[in-house]
């Protein structure tokens, strides 16, 4: 029993997805220029990583 998706749910999930994207690269930038760190979680554990750090992996990502 498969189930369907409807094009305006499957455009919704999209539009949600670039919208967090969009925060997401936005929070990077922003803490990076303040030289902050985020929490992150890494294999369900709380790990501060440095916002620069985010931010070349972030650009890398984007130069592939």
């Amino acid at each position: 029993m498969g189930t369907t998706v409807s094009k305006e749910h499957m455009d919704f999930i999209e539009k949600v997805t670039l919208g967090f994207k969009i925060s997401y690269e936005k929070l990077v930038r922003e803490s990076a220029l303040h030289n902050e760190s985020l929490v992150m979680s890494v294999n369900g554990v709380s790990t501060q990583i440095p916002a620069t750090e985010l931010l070349k992996r972030l650009e890398e990502k984007e130069q592939k």
